[in-house]
């Protein structure tokens, strides 16, 4: 194998460039776009001034308060070899302003990942809020579906959908905001990074398989800290909102897409 790299660091910086999502070597660079994702995209409607409380500086709800669930599988991953990992990630549906540009997307507060190395990567490179949950997806023989996230075995997420049927494909995906923060070494409450960014296309569109519509709910399951010692107050914060009016449920799955080397630094004005 060619392992030729191109120069992009993480730690452990001394044993030289990092392979990654975005950094393979070079014989296996064809594979950079490889995979397959299936999501299942979960809404409700809830408070606006508690979803408003989650945006940074800069950022307000876009329309009615809502809160989105997507688990998405993803498999067959090029840069991993062949192999998959799952997400669990909160949007709520957001506006900003760009320059002169109103911009419409999503912020996204949280992702919860059962892959280490798509975390590392994702929250030093992009600047993506993920952190570590085990996650479970079923499909039953009548096409239901049900999704559970948990934390060394604490269920916090459960989720459920059905009567999917073939529906018109899903608009391109909107930008996501998310907001990135490195603290400083020594320096309690002080950040070395405390900044927004942004994504935008990038690579080869995803190619549409399949696309379902349903219906489905969901709901985070409060914690103690003795359950969830590091990520309580997420899952508490989460938990408090209250949901209603359940938005319909879609289920998707693509092939190929981009890798997230499209992710900006956003200045809102």
């Amino acid at each position: 194998m060619t392992e030729e790299l191109d120069g992009w660091f993480r730690m452990p910086l001394c044993f030289g460039p990092a392979p990654g999502p975005r950094n393979l070597p070079q014989d296996q660079r064809h594979r950079r776009y490889t995979k397959d994702i299936h999501s299942v995209t979960l809404a409700a409607h809830s408070d606006g001034a508690m979803l408003q409380a989650l945006l940074p500086a800069g950022l307000s709800l876009d329309g009615a308060p809502r809160i989105e669930m997507v688990f998405t599988a993803f498999r067959n991953i090029g840069w991993l070899a062949g192999r998959g990992y799952d997400i669990v990630m909160v949007r709520i549906p957001a506006r900003w302003r760009e320059g002169d540009q109103d911009v419409a997307g999503h912020f996204v507060p949280v992702v919860w990942e059962n892959m280490a190395d798509p975390i590392i990567t994702g929250r030093e490179e992009l600047g993506w809020a993920k952190i570590y949950g085990e996650i479970a997806q079923y499909t039953a023989a009548d096409g239901g579906w049900t999704g559970v996230a948990s934390w060394d075995g604490h269920p916090f997420l459960s989720a459920e959908a059905t009567g999917f049927a073939p529906a018109a494909p899903p608009a391109p995906p909107p930008p996501m905001v998310f907001r990135k923060y490195v603290p400083r070494t020594g320096l309690p409450g002080q950040a070395d990074v405390d900044c927004l960014t942004r994504t935008a296309p990038d690579g080869p569109p995803a190619t549409l398989v399949a696309s379902e519509g349903g219906s489905g709910r969901f709901a985070f399951h409060p914690a103690r800290w003795e359950d969830m010692p590091t990520q309580y107050r997420i899952v508490n914060g989460l938990a408090a909102l209250p949901l209603h009016d359940f938005l319909p449920a879609s289920r998707t799955h693509v092939s190929g897409g981009g890798d997230g080397s499209g992710q900006r630094e956003l200045v809102v004005d």
